[in-house]
């Protein structure tokens, strides 16, 4: 309800004009609607599946900064769907999406850290994003999340704890 207007329940939605509508604002270049269109087609909702066009839907809401497309490029590169996996890609979408707040694409960024995968590894810097991502991850990543950061805790002495616990609140490039 951002503009103050409520949508009408479900069931009375036409799912044609409702498909012509995001087309047609996803092609006039709304990142909302980008985002929206290339998550039907990911999951095949009132369009044939095409993990292929998903992408493409997602790159152009994920230039424009859309948060929820460019966690869901991290997870397409990282997982190789539509795509060959690339998990230097899937770290780049999901940092620019953990910057902007989102947890979930934190906790990404952490775990790829942490693994070394994407990114060097790097156990102060996957400290400082599953940190970032422990209040705000849904529940389902919880226990992940906070394995994680054990893991990542047991590889750190007093000095980059130190460090990690002055970064925390400060997200910025350098991380």
């Amino acid at each position: 309800m951002e503009s103050g207007v409520m949508m009408p329940p479900k069931e009375q939605i036409d799912p044609d004009r409702y498909l012509a509508l995001i087309q047609a604002l996803a092609s006039g270049g709304n990142a909302r609607a980008q985002h929206n269109l290339g998550a039907m087609y990911l999951k095949g909702l009132g369009v044939t599946r095409d993990s292929v066009r998903a992408l493409e839907w997602f790159l152009k809401a994920g230039a424009q900064g859309e948060v929820l497309a460019q966690h869901n490029l991290g997870t397409m590169y990282l997982r190789g769907i539509g795509v060959a996996k690339d998990p230097v890609q899937a770290f780049d979408w999901f940092r620019r999406a953990a910057l902007q707040g989102d947890a979930r694409a934190a906790h990404c960024v952490g775990a790829l850290y942490f693994e070394g995968l994407g990114v060097a590894r790097d156990p102060v810097r996957a400290m400082i994003w599953l940190s970032r991502a422990a209040n705000g991850v849904p529940e389902e990543l919880r226990a992940a999340n906070q394995q994680a950061m054990e893991l990542a805790r047991q590889e750190l002495d007093a000095s980059a704890w130190a460090y990690v616990e002055e970064r925390i609140d400060h997200p910025g490039e350098d991380d």
